[in-house]
C-alpha cells in the first residue's frame, strides 16, 4: 500500500455490541488503524471510533466503507473528518 498521506476519524454503530473486539480485529484486517475508541451512543448502543490511515488515491474511501459496512456486527459507519498528514 505505501506510505500514508490521509487520516480519516470514522465511528462505526454495532448491531451487535458484544462483538466491538471481533469489530476492532476486522477493521484492522481492512485498513490501518491509528487508534480505537469507544463512545455510548445511549439505550445499550455503543459506537467505535477509528481514527484510519490511508492512501489519498481514488476510491480508496469509498472502497474501505464500503468493506467496513459489509462487515456482520456493524450497522453503520460513518466518515466523521478527513485531513492530510
Amino acid at each position: 500500500m505505501g506510505e500514508f498521506n490521509v487520516a480519516a476519524e470514522i465511528r462505526i454503530l454495532l448491531s451487535d455490541s458484544s462483538k466491538i473486539e471481533e469489530v476492532k480485529s476486522e477493521v484492522a484486517k481492512i485498513v490501518k488503524v491509528q487508534s480505537f475508541s469507544q463512545e455510548d451512543v445511549g439505550f445499550g448502543i455503543i459506537a467505535l471510533k477509528a481514527t484510519i490511515l490511508l492512501n489519498d488515491e481514488e476510491g480508496g474511501m469509498e472502497e474501505t466503507e464500503k468493506k467496513i459496512n459489509d462487515l456482520e456486527a456493524v450497522s453503520q459507519m460513518e466518515v466523521e473528518n478527513v485531513t492530510r498528514i
